[in-house]
């Protein structure tokens, strides 16, 4: 079975920051596939649309920090998988090289993705990639949280893909998953908030990983 409309898929954003594997892992609901194009196709799709807000808020300093996005169908065990390695030219950032010195892997800006009902959890999302300039006390400046901002505005909304899947939607949801990591229920994402307050993603601490 190929992904088809009203298919559930997970795109995984794989980045690689001052030496630790970074991964930041979103759901859809296909709601518009005109066409057959390959998973490998939407997959590339995906990362042209998303790919100027992505790599706006990573500096150039961190040099090649995206690395591939891998695609696969949920809730069908022989659904279709595949993986887009991100071209050269586009794995770093575009955020001009801030001063200071950068910030350890795992301190991040958390974003709270808000649904509509009590049918799943809120989801979560952490953005790393900071600098000294970008927080006080602990506390996001506006700089940074207006980078973030920008990027789940055009996360949180339906995606309308280009070539190579020229009007595939994708519409971002949060799911509830059972033992075996099947989707129980979904829901669409309403909007998101960003946290004012610094926080911190224990895998990506040095040594520990993704």
């Amino acid at each position: 079975m190929t992904i088809a409309n009203g298919s559930l898929v997970e795109m995984v954003i794989n980045m690689t920051s001052l030496s630790q594997q970074t991964l930041n892992v979103y759901q859809y609901q296909i709601v518009g596939f005109p066409g057959t194009p390959s998973a490998v196709q939407v997959a590339e799709a995906y990362w042209n649309n998303i790919k100027g807000a992505y790599r706006a808020v990573v500096s150039v300093g961190l040099g090649n920090v995206f690395t591939s996005i891998r695609i696969r169908e949920l809730n069908n065990p022989s659904g279709d998988y595949a993986e887009y390695d991100v071209p050269t030219a586009e794995k770093v950032g575009t955020r001009a090289t801030p001063a200071g010195d950068t910030l350890p892997p795992n301190l991040s800006v958390c974003v709270r993705l808000v649904v509509g009902t009590r049918a799943t959890r809120p989801g979560q999302k952490r953005i790393g990639f900071m600098y000294e300039i970008d927080q006080n006390a602990g506390i996001v400046q506006a700089g940074y949280k207006t980078l973030v901002t920008t990027l789940f505005t055009a996360m949180t909304g339906l995606l309308t893909l280009g070539a190579p899947a020229a009007l595939t939607g994708l519409q971002p949801i949060v799911t509830r998953k059972d033992a075996a990591g099947f989707v129980t229920t979904s829901q669409f994402v309403t909007g998101f908030i960003v946290s004012d307050i610094a926080t911190t993603q224990n895998t990506r601490k040095i040594g520990r990983g993704a």
